[in-house]
């Protein structure tokens, strides 16, 4: 018996990595390594979400002149 994940995502396709905030994370065994070729952080869903709202609120920020281009988020 074949187990999957909720999205469909075989188990034995899985690794498991920490994220920075000190969980440990199950990825795709293929979205690990591509972040790794490409040098970026592997994130939890929490620290990704939070990452990712961020982002958006400085953009936001830019375009509504509530910030300027050198402040950094």
């Amino acid at each position: 018996m074949m187990f999957v994940t909720i999205d469909s995502v075989r188990k034995d396709s899985m690794s498991k990595t920490y994220c920075k905030c000190g969980n440990i994370v199950s990825l795709d065994r293929n979205v690990v390594k591509l972040k790794r070729s490409l040098k970026k952080n592997i994130e939890c869903p929490i620290c990704r979400n939070f990452r990712i709202s961020n982002e958006i609120e400085h953009i936001n920020g830019l375009y509504d002149g509530t910030l300027d281009d050198e402040t950094m988020v």
